[in-house]
């Protein structure tokens, strides 16, 4: 059975009218684009610092969102950018059945997505105490909400087949009301997460280099906040009464929101791959950083070429040729991890100390000389001819 009512008044052009790119263009490349980051996000993790709870609840985010990418692409198939009253009956009950769901995984992709980027700072920031309890409020209001969100959102017609199927006898809830509660929730706490960290990496002393480093996690932040908006503003600003199928902003916005959120928890190990692929350019750039620190323990120092010097990062002693009268002890720490990237400097109100309590990524050289015995001898002998 099609809707066919296609009266005079319909502009040219109006059956045929479609806005399957707005949902298709972006959900297609995220669909692409997430596996492959969250894959060096693991890699990433399995060879730094090792994959814990955060990651694989990221995982179960990423799962829903494909999920949520998926049942986008099956609206679409059944005409979802298209005016519903050019449209098979079928096809309109088979997208709203379709939307029906997708509502639900989105709600667990978007907020599971937040959960693991919560626990991602708490681990970076564990030694603030203020810190931990508020991420672990927001985390259970996160976890409650999903749970509450979801529940509403399969119920929200009496029967439930009345949610896709509108020639059914029931009732509904104020779908105006459920979504606009629901964005403006997602927008809400995609602010609170993004200014979350912010004052203590404000406090943080740090290289330019790191600071940078920053820019793409905190910009695409504001990115995943700004499309929290606009979705909210589509939703406020469009009629109950409109065309579900055919006014789709806040569609597209939903879908950049939840692929972004997933494209920023896996954006700080990508730079993991980016220094081993690229170390030219990108080591450079974090190391002036620690050479500047370290120009003071090296001036007025003079240094030897070595044919046979030998050192590691186990901290094993070297010899110094040209100088035989001297050894050293050179010990070097690193890490490529992005999770340790930031020296930390963070206040401790209860201590009234200030010490470690972040992400850092530090380069440590300890150098120690000695005099040997036998220049010792040596100049014992030189005092007696003397």
């Amino acid at each position: 059975m099609a809707i066919t009512d296609l009266s005079s008044d319909k502009p040219p052009g109006y059956a045929d009218e479609n806005r399957w790119h707005w949902v298709m263009i972006p959900a297609t490349l995220f669909t692409v684009l997430c596996p492959l980051l969250y894959a060096v996000k693991m890699w990433a993790k399995r060879s730094t610092t090792g994959v814990d709870l955060g990651d694989w609840l990221g995982l179960i985010a990423l799962i829903f969102t494909l999920i949520t990418n998926a049942f986008f692409f099956a609206m679409v198939h059944h005409g979802f950018g298209r005016h519903s009253d050019v449209l098979a009956y079928e096809d309109v009950k088979q997208s709203l059945f379709y939307w029906w769901i997708n509502q639900q995984a989105y709600k667990v992709a978007l907020h599971m997505t937040k959960i693991s980027l919560l626990l991602l700072y708490m681990r970076i920031f564990n030694h603030v105490a203020w810190f931990r309890k508020v991420a672990i409020g927001i985390i259970v209001f996160l976890v409650l909400y999903t749970i509450g969100s979801c529940g509403a959102g399969f119920a929200q017609c009496t029967p439930i087949e009345k949610s896709w199927d509108k020639t059914v006898d029931g009732k509904c809830v104020n779908l105006y009301v459920l979504f606009t509660t629901n964005g403006a929730v997602a927008m809400v706490s995609d602010a609170v997460i993004l200014v979350l960290p912010l004052p203590l990496i404000y406090s943080l002393t740090l290289p330019w280099a790191q600071k940078l480093a920053l820019i793409p996690v905190f910009g695409l932040g504001l990115v995943i906040c700004l499309a929290s908006v606009l979705r909210v503003h589509f939703l406020i600003t469009t009629p109950p009464s409109a065309d579900r199928s055919f006014y789709i902003a806040s569609t597209m916005w939903t879908i950049l929101e939840y692929n972004l959120a997933m494209v920023c928890l896996c954006l700080p190990s990508v730079r993991v791959l980016l220094v081993r692929g690229f170390p030219r350019y990108f080591k450079s750039a974090a190391s002036r950083g620690s050479n500047a620190r370290s120009a003071g323990l090296n001036a007025g120092v003079k240094t030897w070429p070595s044919a046979t010097a030998r050192n590691n990062d186990t901290g094993n002693w070297t010899r110094a040729d040209g100088e035989p009268d001297r050894i050293g002890r050179h010990r070097k720490s690193h890490t490529e991890s992005q999770e340790i990237i930031l020296a930390e400097e963070v206040s401790d109100v209860e201590r009234g100390t200030t010490g470690p309590a972040g992400i850092k990524k530090t380069v440590e050289y300890e150098v120690e000389f000695e005099m040997l015995e036998s220049s010792k001898s040596r100049g014992k002998q030189s005092v007696n001819k003397a």
